[in-house]
């Protein structure tokens, strides 16, 4: 005699915490960057851009704009004449790139399984945001980059390749608090943001190591700037940390959506909407649907009697442009946007913090 076929099976008690971590999502600093200084004080999107733009699905952006006038001529003489110095004006067109992301719910699916309606709508939305998060923050990468200064008027100790700031691994402990005066070199004193990787990170907290009653008080290095961080912004080969520094109040960026979610529509039991999305702090575009359908496929046995079965369609989409500030002639007039990559240190190796020896002469050569 046995009780084995009446034993109690495997307890499944779900615990929708436990799997967290395999839709956790990373930080998305260049996206927040472009998000953050669109809505700051002095950004340069206007409200009437913003508004507009957001409005303007299947029309062409264009924003009038005056081009740089390197002639002007001073003279030394004064006249009765005064000559004309007429501007150029252009007109900057804005380029678009359409996302879009979803995933379906069968509701009858969870009648007979351990896995929640609620716990997998969840886990579902988190990893949509999480992939449209990263391509957004990766483009917000590219514009950055795309848009790296040409010009330097002082770049003080450093050597500049393909318009890449390159700092020698005995300089890494410098570059922070050396940016500001390359950036007033340029005619950008403003306040300065980092979006920088992992490895920009690493340096900080090295510097911040040596902080104030410290031996050597590295704060003014990073104290004065907002730093964004992503990985998204890659290292070389042979790099250790790389990134951007922007002068603050010259990036911003533009959303629009579709026709129906503009409008709200709602029509053959279709929704549209506008709604923001967890860890993308911009309006995107909805649809919701629903249609009836042989759902036996969709999950194997779990779902082989699923003949005839309602499914819930969940999309969202959104026209993405990052905008930088117009520069008519970038191989002349310098733009907001530094980039430079610090070299790595041999294997194992750690970064040096300089020794400064203030009282040399007291020490006679060979003591």
């Amino acid at each position: 005699m046995s009780l084995v076929a009446t034993r109690l099976q495997n307890w499944r008690i779900e615990n929708p915490e436990l799997d967290r971590n395999m839709f956790r999502p990373c930080e998305y600093g260049a996206l927040d960057f472009f998000v953050e200084q669109t809505d700051a004080p002095n950004s340069i999107i206007s409200p009437n851009l913003r508004e507009r733009a957001f409005a303007s699905i299947g029309n062409t952006v264009q924003v009038p704009v005056l081009n740089y006038d390197g002639e002007v001529t001073v003279s030394n003489v004064r006249s009765c004449t005064i000559a004309d110095d007429e501007n150029t004006s252009a007109l900057y067109e804005v380029v678009w790139k359409t996302y879009s992301v979803g995933f379906t719910m069968v509701p009858t699916l969870y009648m007979n399984n351990e896995i929640s309606y609620e716990h997998d709508f969840n886990r579902k939305m988190e990893k949509i945001c999480r992939a449209l998060a990263n391509a957004l923050d990766t483009d917000a990468v590219a514009a950055l980059e795309a848009a790296k200064t040409q010009v330097f008027k002082d770049l003080l100790q450093y050597q500049q390749s393909s318009n890449v700031v390159e700092v020698p691994k005995q300089m890494a402990t410098e570059i922070l608090g050396d940016i500001n005066p390359i950036m007033r070199a340029n005619c950008y004193p403003e306040m300065v943001h980092i979006i920088g990787n992992a490895g920009v990170d690493s340096l900080i907290r090295k510097l911040a190591e040596h902080g104030i009653y410290n031996d050597v008080n590295k704060r003014m290095e990073y104290d004065n700037k907002i730093i964004h961080y992503t990985n998204n912004v890659l290292n070389g080969s042979g790099k250790n940390g790389t990134f951007f520094a922007v002068a603050d109040g010259n990036v911003g960026v533009l959303t629009r959506v579709d026709r129906e979610a503009l409008r709200r529509a709602s029509a053959n039991f279709h929704e549209w909407d506008v709604v923001r999305l967890p860890y993308i702090d911009l309006p995107v575009g909805s649809h919701y649907y629903t249609s009836v359908g042989d759902q036996s496929a969709i999950a194997g046995a779990a779902s082989a009697d699923m003949v005839c079965n309602v499914k819930e369609y969940f999309g969202f989409s959104v026209d993405v442009a990052y905008i930088v500030a117009y520069n008519s002639d970038p191989t002349t007039v310098a733009n907001p946007i530094i980039k430079a990559e610090i070299d790595a240190p041999a294997t194992n190796q750690p970064y040096g913090t300089a020794v400064y020896v203030t009282n040399a002469a007291d020490f006679p050569s060979g003591q």
